[in-house]
């Protein structure tokens, strides 16, 4: 599994460093997508769990820091979905230039497997929420 999950960001990493049109931190601008997308799959997988298991799972931990619910929502958000995928990729990818060994290691693929991985999350994420819409 940590195969798949490897040969995705190293496609992604060569795929971000070949873009020359400016000079660009590829960390970042890899870091960033992937987690967001990681953090839809959890939120997906959470949404149908609390669909056909139990109406009453909370699909966001609970903040109650201000007393402004949108901004508490958004922090509620980001620490469910966000920050915990950012520091799992960060150790696992970037953290002592693992990354460098990664490149060696699996072939970049011109960054079609990025692009699948981004379309197939999109897909898990919407295709469903238009099928419930539409027969339930």
């Amino acid at each position: 599994m940590f195969r798949l999950y490897y040969r995705i960001w190293v496609d992604a990493i060569v795929f971000e460093q070949s873009k020359k049109s400016q000079k660009r931190s590829f960390k970042f601008y890899t870091l960033i997508p992937i987690s967001l997308l990681q953090g839809i799959n959890l939120f997906t997988f959470f949404y149908w769990m609390k669909v056909l298991v139990n109406r009453n799972l909370p699909l966001f931990f609970g903040v109650d820091i201000f007393n402004a619910r949108p901004i508490n929502g958004f922090i509620s958000i980001l620490l469910t979905l966000f920050i915990p995928f950012v520091i799992l990729n960060y150790l696992l990818i970037f953290s002592n230039d693992k990354y460098v060994d990664l490149i060696k290691k699996y072939p970049y693929q011109k960054g079609k497997l990025y692009r699948r991985y981004v379309l197939n999350t999109m897909g898990i994420f919407i295709i469903p929420i238009i099928i419930q819409k539409m027969f339930f």
